[in-house]
């Protein structure tokens, strides 16, 4: 193995670490790990192709007719990329549309997605392709495998795509998941070459069915939280979109899903006796005009 495979393998190690250990989100501190480890591509390739660098050759997933991956590589392999391109799309995944989802449920569940995410879709992609040749790289069906987990958790959660540019509406996630694979899909058929559409689907796949399974686990410094009961928010709504969030939050099997439904309703709901906004706090909604109710 090359240094700059070692240095790239020391750039993970230490991305991890430091994201646990400063409590940041893991999904901007991979975002410049992909970027460090690029660097180290371009920087090792000596010449203008990537693809020849070693980094790439020794932290991609590589298969091929009697021979294995090696044991790492079904973690590092998502940290190479074969492109400027390659690199943009899953940094777009990474810096603008994970780390809500991650303040959502947690680094450690997020990361679980991530990586176990992208060796299942890693799993596909080789079984499609069982008898060839192949490399596989690229941080794509760990972030589809979020988006996957994101989507089954918070159907109706609406993020900007792809920046918080003044005018342009946000979308619901299901529809940003969408939009990614569509562009990838465009730039396979025009121009970006070797885009792994088994792994993506896998990725995916993973996520919306593990997502249940995944919110189980438990996350550093959090006890293991309980339904919220909502009996006594009905009578607070008294608007149609109002009913709707709290059908919604009653028919959320996981806590994290039904507190996300209930600060919605909360921020849409208004107080019975003034008309004014409600905030929740202290295990109950309060008015400016002192009105109170325990929730």
């Amino acid at each position: 193995m090359e240094a700059a495979s070692f240095a790239a393998i020391g750039v993970i190690v230490f991305a991890t670490a430091y994201a646990f250990a400063r409590r940041a989100l893991v999904s901007l501190v991979y975002g410049v790990a992909v970027l460090a480890v690029y660097a180290l591509e371009v920087a090792s390739a000596g010449g203008p192709f990537v693809l020849a660098s070693p980094v790439l050759g020794d932290l991609g997933l590589r298969f091929a007719p009697g021979v294995w991956p090696a044991p790492w590589t079904w973690i590092t392999f998502e940290f190479v990329h074969a492109s400027e391109t390659h690199v943009l799309l899953n940094l777009l995944g990474l810096i603008l549309i994970s780390p809500g989802f991650e303040e959502r449920i947690g680094g450690v569940r997020w990361a679980v997605l991530f990586f176990a995410g992208g060796a299942f879709g890693a799993v596909v992609f080789l079984a499609v392709h069982a008898g060839a040749s192949t490399v596989l790289v690229g941080a794509s069906a760990g972030i589809l495998a979020a988006f996957g987990a994101y989507g089954r958790l918070f159907p109706r959660e609406r993020v900007t795509l792809f920046l918080p540019i003044p005018g342009v509406p946000s979308l619901p996630i299901a529809q940003v998941v969408l939009g990614y694979l569509v562009l990838e899909m465009a730039l396979s058929l025009f121009g970006a070459r070797g885009i792994a559409w088994e792994a993506h689907v896998g990725g995916i796949a993973f996520g919306f069915a593990a997502a249940p399974a995944v919110m189980r686990l438990p996350t550093p410094g959090r006890r293991a939280a309980r339904l919220r009961p909502i009996e006594g928010l009905r009578d607070l709504a008294t608007t149609p979109e109002l009913q709707r969030i709290l059908e919604e939050a009653e028919r959320a099997d996981l806590p994290e899903t039904r507190d996300a439904w209930i600060e919605k309703f909360v921020a849409g709901a208004r107080c019975p006796r003034c008309g004014g906004p409600l905030q929740r706090r202290f295990g109950g909604l309060r008015s400016t005009c002192g009105w109170r109710r325990p929730v």
